[in-house]
């Protein structure tokens, strides 16, 4: 039995960045394959979405992928039409990437940290990009000082230079609205956590397009159950 079938079948998300090789031939070629990654996923049982997208202020691209359980999303990292772009991921196209997994607490569970919040934010048309950085600059970094989240871990030990990435335009399959925003956000706390979602911080962030949030905690591996898995089974990462 593996570590996923011992854990609450919940809603299950993986959360991930990378970075690519430098060579347009070799960016070109990897997102070709990106582009039909959705429809394949979308095939396999309890697949819900896929999302990516440019990280603002980082060198990071964001890549994220939820199932309906922890089993599923285990059973769709074997599939054999998967495996090919997993590994070519890593022999041929990141340059670096991390990888962490994330589930919905179970009914009456206790909600433990770190944690995860997601909060997406919807409208009809892309911000401009004075209005993100005043986004970012007036609401998001204040409101987050005063609440003080985790530092936002990338590769181990290596961190963003402000506790969060914001994501967007983000690409997702299937699409919940015609353009998305993701803030994604790490706390040591649900208490914590619950602090800053009371704040204000959702009423001010709504001025820019329907807001929701998402808190989930953090899935572990056995140690050998993946390549590139951390000591603490909780982060695969590599550099290539």
């Amino acid at each position: 039995m593996s570590s996923q079938d011992r854990i609450p079948q919940t809603l299950t998300t993986m959360e991930a960045a990378f970075t690519l090789h430098e060579g347009k031939e070799l960016q070109e070629e990897f997102w070709r394959h990106q582009d039909r990654i959705g429809p394949i996923a979308a095939a396999s049982p309890g697949f819900i979405a896929v999302i990516g997208g440019p990280i603002h202020c980082s060198r990071w691209l964001y890549f994220s992928g939820k199932w309906q359980t922890p089993q599923l999303m285990d059973k769709w990292q074997s599939e054999p039409k998967h495996k090919p772009m997993q590994d070519a991921a890593h022999s041929r196209w990141s340059a670096s990437v991390y990888l962490r997994k994330w589930r919905l607490p179970a009914d009456q569970e206790a909600v433990t940290g770190p944690v995860l919040c997601e909060m997406p934010i919807a409208r009809q048309d892309p911000l401009e990009e004075a209005t993100i950085d005043r986004i970012l600059d007036e609401i998001i970094g204040p409101s987050l000082r005063a609440h003080q989240p985790l530092a936002f871990e990338t590769l181990t030990g290596e961190f963003e230079k402000q506790p969060y990435q914001f994501v967007g335009p983000i690409q997702e399959f299937p699409s919940l609205a015609p353009v998305r925003y993701l803030l994604v956000t790490h706390w040591a706390t649900d208490d914590t956590l619950q602090g800053w979602l009371k704040s204000g911080v959702i009423e001010q962030l709504s001025a820019y397009g329907g807001v929701s949030s998402t808190i989930s905690i953090p899935v572990k591996h056995d140690v050998g159950e993946r390549n590139y898995l951390r000591a603490d089974g909780l982060q695969r990462d590599a550099v290539h």
